[in-house]
């Protein structure tokens, strides 16, 4: 990495890294992951691109804050926030090997795939999950389905020693490459309490959401990009065949690569972005990568296409 890549590295949103690491943010305010944390005491300057938590002393910037969240070494978070090839996919079973050709365990956070995979096994849908989805996002069940949604009611680790990791009641969402293969699990917290919405285990990379899909592409079909799961459940209980990028950070080369060059023949790409400034700004990120990217309205007073499915 030459100085004018390490530059560009640390001036990526810190924002924009901390939500890819599951930190939900609100008022550039956020529960410090480094700390028992139960009020926001971590604080992002967007202007000077640093992070600063005034309760355990935890600062620095966007580099530094992937180290210390996922464990990583420099090399390793600086990859991880580029999106590059080289970046240790979660679940690989790939570690990085040293200058003695022997494998280096330093800085290295990896999912532990195995025992998340036991959580999803046999996907149950009830509670607040089971309302969530088909009462107030009306989602067909088959959708869920397809994806391996299942829900929590008790708080779950993400570990097979760790502690408590999912809070309870949480959504569980499956991220798998475009073979099927298990990537991580995204809990979606349904309860009330002050808890971050949206948490990842730590070490997970896992771009473009819901890949799979890749593969029942067939020449002519669309494909349409939604910005977050609960839209791409949406537009697949349309009947739309769906992928979610929730930003144009979390993509990998290898998702680029992917609807670049790996569709079939005449797939066409379609997107139908949020009604706001973030929502258009991803839309033109986006058509950068895929110039063939056509663009759809949402009708006047909808703010994304999960309220325009339920509502509709």
């Amino acid at each position: 990495m030459n100085n004018e890549d390490l530059y560009r590295t640390r001036a990526t949103p810190i924002e924009e890294v901390a939500e890819r690491l599951g930190i939900r943010i609100v008022r550039h305010k956020a529960l410090c992951p480094f700390h028992d944390d139960k009020h926001p005491s971590l604080h992002f300057n967007v202007k000077r691109n640093r992070f600063c938590c005034y309760a355990c002393g935890a600062r620095g910037n966007v580099i530094d804050l992937v180290m210390r969240y996922n464990n990583f070494g420099f090399k390793e978070a600086a990859m991880w926030i580029d999106g590059g090839d080289h970046t240790i996919a979660a679940g690989s079973g790939v570690m990085p090997v040293g200058r003695s050709g022997q494998t280096d365990f330093r800085g290295v956070a990896t999912v532990d795939v195995e025992y998340l995979s036991t959580l999803i096994v046999h996907p149950t849908i009830e509670g607040k999950a089971a309302d969530f989805l088909f009462v107030e996002r009306k989602i067909d069940p088959k959708v869920a389905q397809w994806c391996g949604l299942t829900s929590v009611t008790e708080p779950t680790p993400c570990w097979r020693w760790g502690k408590a990791f999912y809070d309870a009641p949480s959504l569980l969402i499956p991220y798998r490459d475009v073979d099927g293969r298990l990537l991580s699990v995204q809990g979606r917290y349904l309860g009330t309490e002050d808890k971050p919405r949206f948490r990842f285990p730590r070490g997970s990379h896992v771009g473009m959401y819901n890949k799979p899909m890749i593969r029942c592409l067939t020449p002519g079909d669309e494909l349409w990009i939604t910005e977050g799961p609960s839209d791409c459940w949406a537009m697949m209980s349309a009947g739309h065949k769906a992928v979610a990028i929730p930003s144009a950070t979390t993509l990998t080369m290898g998702d680029i690569r992917l609807i670049n060059n790996g569709l079939p023949e005449g797939v066409t790409l379609h997107m139908m972005p949020d009604r706001d400034r973030p929502g258009m700004e991803l839309f033109q990120a986006l058509k950068r990568h895929f110039p063939n990217l056509k663009g759809h309205v949402l009708p006047d007073g909808v703010k994304d296409y999960g309220e325009y499915w339920k509502t509709r």
